[in-house]
């Protein structure tokens, strides 16, 4: 067991792509120990993806990609400016409404912080934001991408924990509108600290009404999608399949932002961010069934029950061990990494299957802001043309309100819990 996880780690640390890591840790333990046949490997792979919710992936990333490029950002961030425009720092409030609007489409990190930033990003400082805090500040919001329903993040921890999808979809609502709301706090005394002047922008409740019947086709996705999952008229991978032909209706037929010249980029984005996912898929499956025939998520178990026996200092390492993973390793990888030893821990501490999972996507979400790695932190770098390093300050207080929202979310599970118990029994 120690050799298969030292490999795993020595390979990460010479920055061996991280399925590839995975695979040559479990192939180097099969071959030293010689208690499995290699074929075993494959026979894994081959199980670990051969499982019908994992169709809910390439489906879900199709249906985001196509709402993206039919350019639904528009329309949201009119929406939510013509909302936020009255209080003081306004539009960083809008931006963070229209990141959690268009998460509730995409289910994406990075595509939300795309597709609001290249709207939100030039007009934030226009206004008078230092132009660091709205890098910082766009990756934040984009990071509510996988909170918020669908979540591509919660299909795979759903399928691999045994748990409910559509609970642990109810149950992101509330953090991720949490976050959102941090985020606007933050945005409002950043504006408050830097003088930016309040908007003086006036809109009538005809011109709220009238941006909301344009963006209401872009705001029915979500609506479809848990609607038709609670009503029990589809499961979430029917729900994924569903998503992309409304989406398809939408950009084609009602906005007509979408050409079908668009659509050969698109689908070539959506097979290679499908193929890196199942890639990685595959090749853990054969290190978690190692893992598990030799007792390692028993050991980590009892490791931790040897630090500690107590319900919530445990917690509080678990999101610690996800934290500082998120800075190095993908959301993807680290949960199909983690899950196997998670859920044995969660059930000896009789930890709910659908709070774990939305503590453990929240923790990942954090991650995506935080360097060296950070997905979004680099989108909206890239968008920007600023460093890491010089945008890394202005982090502190955003990050700060997301941490205090995933403790929040950590030791008082109603946060999670509550909308599913009250709508899906």
């Amino acid at each position: 067991m120690i050799l298969l996880v030292l490999t795993l780690f020595v390979l990460l640390f010479l920055n061996m792509p991280v399925a590839f890591a995975i695979a040559g840790a479990s192939l180097v333990f099969l071959t030293v120990v010689g208690k499995y046949p290699l074929v075993l490997m494959i026979q894994q792979m081959f199980n670990g993806t051969d499982s019908f919710v994992f169709l809910a992936v390439p489906f879900f990333v199709l249906a985001g990609g196509l709402m993206e490029q039919g350019k639904i950002s528009d329309k949201l961030v009119a929406l939510s400016s013509s909302l936020m425009d009255r209080f003081t720092g306004g539009f960083a409030m809008a931006t963070s409404l229209a990141s959690m609007i268009f998460a509730s489409i995409s289910g994406s990190g990075p595509a939300t912080t795309a597709a609001i930033g290249g709207i939100t990003i030039p007009a934030l400082i226009e206004r008078g934001y230092k132009k660091e805090w709205v890098t910082g500040f766009q990756a934040a919001a984009g990071s509510i991408g996988p909170i918020i329903p669908p979540s591509i993040t919660m299909v795979i921890f759903g399928a691999m924990a045994g748990t409910s999808i559509g609970a642990m979809f109810i149950g992101g609502i509330i953090p991720g509108v949490l976050i959102g709301l941090s985020l606007m706090v933050a945005g409002y005394f950043h504006a408050k600290k830097v003088g930016v002047p309040k908007s003086t922008a006036t809109h009538s409740m005809g011109e709220v009404l009238k941006k909301l019947k344009e963006a209401a086709w872009a705001l029915g996705m979500p609506v479809l999608i848990l609607g038709g999952i609670l009503g029990g008229i589809f499961t979430p991978t029917e729900a994924a399949v569903v998503s992309v032909v409304y989406a398809l209706i939408v950009a084609f037929f009602v906005y007509r932002t979408l050409r079908l010249s668009d659509l050969p980029k698109i689908f070539m984005d959506t097979a290679v961010i499908s193929a890196v996912i199942m890639i990685i898929l595959a090749n853990a499956a054969g290190f978690a069934w190692i893992l598990s025939a030799e007792q390692g998520p028993q050991m980590a178990v009892a490791l931790l029950k040897a630090i500690t026996d107590n319900r919530y200092v445990t917690l509080l390492i678990i999101n610690i061990i996800l934290l500082i993973l998120g800075c190095f390793i993908d959301t993807t990888s680290i949960i199909i990494m983690t899950v196997p030893v998670l859920v044995p821990l969660a059930r000896s501490m009789n930890i709910d299957l659908v709070h774990l999972g939305v503590m453990a996507t929240v923790n990942l979400c954090i991650g995506m802001v935080t360097p060296p790695l950070g997905l979004t932190l680099f989108t909206a770098c890239a968008m920007t043309k600023v460093s890491i390093s010089d945008t890394a300050r202005w982090l502190i207080p955003i990050l700060s309100g997301m941490i205090i929202v995933l403790l929040l979310i950590t030791y008082f599970p109603w946060f999670v819990l509550v909308l599913p118990n009250l709508i899906m029994k």
